[in-house]
C-alpha cells in the first residue's frame, strides 16, 4: 500500500505540475491574443481615420474641379484682355486714320460692309454647302470667272 500512495502522490504532483503549466500557457495565449486584438482595433481606427481623410479629400478635389470646369466655361465666353486692349487699339487706329487721312474714311466702310457681306455670306446660304462638298481650287477658278465676266460687263 506505500508503494501505491507513493506512486499516487507521484501521479497528483505530475498532474498538478501540467495543470499549472497547462494554465500558464493559457495565461500566455491569453495576453497574445489581446495584444493581437489591440493591433488589430488601433489599425483599423487609423485605417478608417485615413479612409475618411480620404473621401473628404476627394469630396475637396470634386468641388475644386467642379469649379474650375465652371470657371473655364465663364473665361471662355469672355474675351481676353489681350484681344480687347489689341482691339481698343486698332480702333484708335482708324479714329486717326479716318481724322488724318481724307480718302481713307469711305473706302473703310466700303472695305468693312464688303467683309461683312462676306461673312454673312460664308456662315449663311449656299457658299457653305458649296464649301463642302466643291473642293477649295474648283471655287477658286469659278470665282476668278466670275470677275472676268464682271470686268467685261463693267467695260
Amino acid at each position: 500500500m506505500e508503494l501505491f500512495l507513493i506512486g499516487l502522490g507521484i501521479g497528483l504532483l505530475l498532474f498538478i505540475l501540467a495543470v499549472i503549466a497547462n494554465l500558464r500557457l493559457k495565461r500566455r495565449h491569453k495576453r497574445e491574443m489581446l495584444k493581437i486584438k489591440n493591433m488589430v482595433s488601433q489599425k483599423m481606427d487609423m485605417e478608417y481615420e485615413s479612409i475618411t481623410k480620404l473621401r473628404s479629400d476627394i469630396e475637396i478635389l470634386k468641388k475644386q474641379n467642379e469649379n474650375l470646369r465652371i470657371s473655364l466655361r465663364a473665361f471662355s465666353q469672355k474675351p481676353n484682355r489681350k484681344e480687347m486692349a489689341q482691339l481698343q487699339v486698332y480702333h484708335r487706329a482708324v479714329e486717326i486714320m479716318s481724322l488724318k487721312a481724307p480718302g481713307f474714311a469711305p473706302a473703310w466702310q466700303l472695305a468693312l460692309r464688303e467683309s461683312e457681306e462676306e461673312l454673312d455670306k460664308m456662315y449663311l446660304g449656299f457658299h457653305p454647302f458649296v464649301k463642302k462638298i466643291v473642293p477649295d481650287r474648283m471655287l477658286e477658278m469659278f470665282d476668278q470667272k466670275d470677275e472676268e465676266e464682271e470686268s467685261d460687263q463693267t467695260k
